[in-house]
């Protein structure tokens, strides 16, 4: 089989970059082994325009609400499905301290926070709740809805390989590449944490982080929002069911839920809900990013033999169609990619 390029994962950034290489009609095929514990697959969802606890504009956040709420418009058109919705995140202040440092952030970003004259909720839901402010707009994708449905397309064109890429089995000729029974002429690689079992170069500070959710049951919760304390609750698809998480481990023995997550999330859930919940499951994945939280985008050489977009962090939802578009746009015609994403800063 011959195509173009050969697409090595199909999470958030190989589904992106699949979709603008077949926007542009660039021929294209895509090896993924359905991997349920993947980063992407784990993943709540949302994109937020602050980020942190003093609530700090996130990097590039005027450039990515409006740019990922097309992109996810548009894909979903694609898809004849719905896969991001417009919510308003509700902050949770037990102390005056906490209502105060969010006033004087409001007075810095005010496109982005507010502190609403009336609760848009009944406070008495949470423990403690003296005020809430608002974050707004936030977007809440349905990640698992994405993905699933992206593959289902592929599968009907004949566009994915479902088994296990093998990096030793690539062979390089003068037209490009050869993988098995595959002739491409470029790679691109979108393949999370399997970046570890390639040596790209020595000089990039990758920095995975294993992160842990739980999967909860809250029947009396109003769903028309995310809220957040010292937790993030992100409402699901299934009526009364929510994700909430997630932890940010640079330091791990395994890739598997830990029993310390778990106590740790329920203790906190139990001292600011103030409604009934049940756990349903736990999730544990490994995101791949860098130390200095910046994607790596771009190609290796101006022949462009093999491209990458990895290392997006916690920011995959945000960061993955923005960069998979300039990506292309550079394939094709040249485009400057961000430097602060540029791979090749590391060189």
């Amino acid at each position: 089989m011959k195509t173009e390029v050969l697409i090595i994962g199909q999470g958030i950034s190989g589904t992106w970059l699949s979709y603008y290489l077949e926007k542009n009609k660039v021929d294209h095929f895509v090896i993924d082994q359905a991997d349920s514990q993947s980063a992407s697959r784990q993943a709540g969802g949302l994109i937020n325009p602050v980020t942190g606890r003093n609530k700090v504009k996130t990097w590039l956040a005027d450039q990515l609400l409006p740019f990922c709420q097309t992109a996810y418009q548009q894909i979903g058109e694609c898809l004849q499905t719905s896969v991001i919705d417009t919510k308003s995140i509700i902050e949770c202040f037990t102390n005056s301290e906490a209502t105060a440092l969010f006033s004087r952030r409001v007075n810095e970003n005010p496109q982005y926070l507010e502190i609403p004259s009336e609760p848009p909720i009944q406070l008495d839901l949470f423990h403690n709740c003296q005020a809430v402010g608002l974050i707004r707009p936030a977007y809440l994708v349905s990640v698992q809805l994405l993905l699933s449905t992206w593959r289902d397309r592929l599968r009907a064109l004949g566009k994915i390989g479902e088994y296990n890429f093998d990096p030793h089995e690539v062979v390089k000729t003068e037209s490009g590449y050869t993988y098995k029974d595959i002739q491409c002429k470029r790679i691109f690689f979108c393949d999370g944490a399997r970046i570890q079992e390639r040596s790209i170069s020595p000089a990039i500070p990758l920095a995975p982080t294993k992160g842990e959710a739980l999967i909860l049951k809250i029947p009396d919760l109003p769903p028309s929002f995310v809220y957040k304390n010292k937790l993030t609750l992100l409402p699901l698809a299934e009526k009364g069911y929510w994700w909430v998480g997630s932890s940010y481990d640079w330091a791990f023995e395994h890739t598997k839920p830990t029993s310390a997550f778990k106590e740790h999330t329920l203790n906190a859930l139990e001292k600011w809900l103030a409604i009934p919940f049940e756990i349903i499951e736990q999730r544990a994945a490994v995101r791949m990013g860098t130390m200095e939280r910046r994607p790596l985008v771009g190609f290796d050489s101006p022949e462009k033999n093999w491209g990458i977009l990895n290392g997006l962090g916690t920011k995959g939802c945000s960061l993955a169609p923005y960069f998979a578009y300039q990506l292309v746009e550079n394939l094709l015609h040249g485009s400057e990619i961000d430097p602060e994403a540029s791979w090749t800063r590391f060189q």
